[in-house]
């Protein structure tokens, strides 16, 4: 495919977003990035270098990168050392170090494991996570990669290979743009890997599915804005279509036909402060009967990608309906997630403690499929909040134990915790702790995790202090019998 705009179109976009002062560092990253891709095709037929300009416009007009320069060089450059004869010792002094470094991280490890795809799989994960505890925006790159690669998965022929990357989607990348908080990477990556994966269910789902809303749903939106604009409340209200993942995870779990999701739409309110989303929520209530089992608090209590909203169920006219209250700035940190913590100190001080528990994955040891198993468990997408008796909250995965919240808190709790208090009543080491439940830990000295914990906790942090602690005690009697 020889046509001079698969190149050139999009390059102008590109430049179009980028403050002209970068334009000689960009361009610089592209002539070197297009020659190293010289003569390579994409699957589809069009030149490579359109791939690297799609991964830049990706992080340039949807996730808000255009004036950070080191990411648009680093996306030209992303694939230039993984594809081509270029490395990394060639970019660096032409640029610098924190674009080496970006490149670097997404690029695949080659070396040691060609032979077992899924060692090979582990370790380039590691080499990611290793690569996003100095700079986190490499994890950024990443799924921007991703998202453009399974725009254009139809492009490879293999079905078997089209299958296996999305599969690979939707086990690591959509979980980890859900960690991430950016959900609007997280709906596009689960619903192109399903269309992979199930073609027959998501053409089920579109032919069983009218595109617009029912016109119940359309009249309660418009009814709850006339409600809210009678008390003073400024606000927009619109209808969002749950996702064909979403939608088919419901007909997996509870055995029903697409025509009988009756949830498929949700009524999204945005309003001014966060003093009015509860001014708005009251008024909502007042008007419509709540669903009390389905109100949650996600302001006072963030969920851990960081993502607040007030969410309820009402009822209206013998039918329920989905309510999410917002600002603007919650709404666009859920959408983009640590994509739009960028700019000072203290954003950055918080996306490096977001990252946390990923920066902790790459330092287990182990085999390829414990660390894949690990990273799994790691991106759980399901949480719940508990307390300390101080009121602090501790964010869980569902199911965790009371030895899960003990090491939550601290190590030393987690390995002298011999059970606890759930809301005042005594409790083992693993009972199951639910949303909302005050935890207070019990300890003894003499008290030590055992080799069963393992099978039991339910958090990463929890087996990795468990792991290294009999670790030290088999090395610590094994120097004793020598």
């Amino acid at each position: 495919m020889n046509n001079p705009n698969a190149i050139k179109e999009p390059l102008q976009r590109l430049l179009v977003q980028i403050p002209q002062a970068d334009h000689p560092t960009i361009g610089q990253a592209y002539h070197l990035a297009n020659a190293s891709h010289e003569g390579q095709n994409r699957d589809a037929g069009q030149p490579f270098i359109t791939h690297p300009i799609g991964v830049a416009l990706i992080l340039a007009t949807e996730l808000g990168f255009a004036r950070d320069t080191e990411m648009m060089t680093a996306a030209l450059l992303h694939d230039a050392v993984e594809d081509s004869a270029l490395t990394l010792e060639d970019i660096e002094p032409m640029f610098d170090q924190k674009i080496s470094d970006l490149v670097s991280g997404v690029t695949k490890v080659k070396s040691g494991v060609k032979h077992n795809r899924e060692a090979r799989r582990a370790a380039t994960l590691q080499h990611l996570f290793t690569a996003a505890h100095k700079d986190p925006r490499v994890l950024i790159l990443k799924l921007a990669d991703r998202v453009h690669n399974m725009r254009s998965i139809e492009g490879i022929k293999e079905p078997k290979r089209r299958r296996r990357i999305a599969q690979e989607t939707a086990d690591v990348y959509a979980p980890l743009s859900h960690f991430l908080g950016m959900s609007r990477i997280r709906r596009e990556l689960e619903d192109r890997s399903l269309r992979c994966l199930e073609p027959k269910s998501v053409d089920r789902i579109e032919t069983d599915l009218s595109k617009d809303p029912p016109e119940h749903v359309c009249e309660f939106r418009d009814y709850v804005y006339e409600t809210l604009l009678d008390k003073s409340i400024r606000t927009s209200v619109r209808l969002f279509a749950k996702s064909h993942s979403s939608i088919y995870r419901k007909m997996q779990q509870h055995n029903l036909a697409p025509k009988d999701i009756g949830d498929r739409f949700a009524i999204e309110v945005i309003v001014s402060s966060q003093d009015i989303c509860y001014l708005t929520l009251g008024t909502l209530h007042a008007k419509f009967p709540p669903v009390m089992d389905r109100i949650k608090d996600f302001i006072a209590l963030p969920k851990r990608n960081g993502y607040k909203a007030l969410h309820t169920h009402v009822h209206d006219k013998g039918k329920r309906y989905e309510v999410h209250i917002q600002t603007p700035s919650m709404h666009r940190m859920g959408e983009l997630g640590v994509a739009t913590l960028r700019g000072d100190a203290k954003h950055e001080e918080r996306r490096m403690k977001w990252l946390h528990d990923l920066a902790d994955w790459h330092d287990q040891a182990g085999s390829s499929k414990q660390l894949l198993d690990e990273l799994q468990q790691l991106l759980f997408t399901r949480e719940i909040v508990a307390f300390t008796p101080k009121g602090d909250p501790i964010v869980l995965p569902e199911s965790a134990t009371i030895v899960d919240f003990a090491f939550a808190v601290h190590s030393d709790l987690g390995l002298h915790c011999k059970g606890g208090r759930i809301n005042g009543v005594r409790a083992f080491p693993f009972s199951s702790l639910n949303w909302g439940d005050s935890v207070e830990i019990a300890t003894s000295p003499t008290q030590h995790p055992k080799r069963h914990w393992l099978r039991q906790v339910k958090t990463f942090r929890a087996r990795r202090t468990i792991r290294r602690y009999l670790k030290t005690e088999t090395d610590n009697l094994s120097d004793a019998a020598t």
